[in-house]
C-alpha cells in the first residue's frame, strides 16, 4: 500500500511540474536567462 500511496505522490508532483512548464512556456516565460532577446546570449538554444 506505501508503494503505490509514494507512486501516486510522484506521478503528481512530476505533472505538477510539467504543468507549470507548459504554463511558462505559453506565458512566454522560458528557461532563457537573457529576457527573452536570445539574440544576445548563446545560452537559450
Amino acid at each position: 500500500m506505501a508503494t503505490w500511496l509514494v507512486g501516486g505522490a510522484l506521478v503528481i508532483i512530476l505533472g505538477a511540474i510539467v504543468w507549470k512548464m507548459i504554463k511558462d512556456k505559453k506565458a512566454g516565460k522560458g528557461n532563457c536567462s537573457c529576457g527573452g532577446d536570445c539574440s544576445q546570449c548563446s545560452k537559450c538554444h
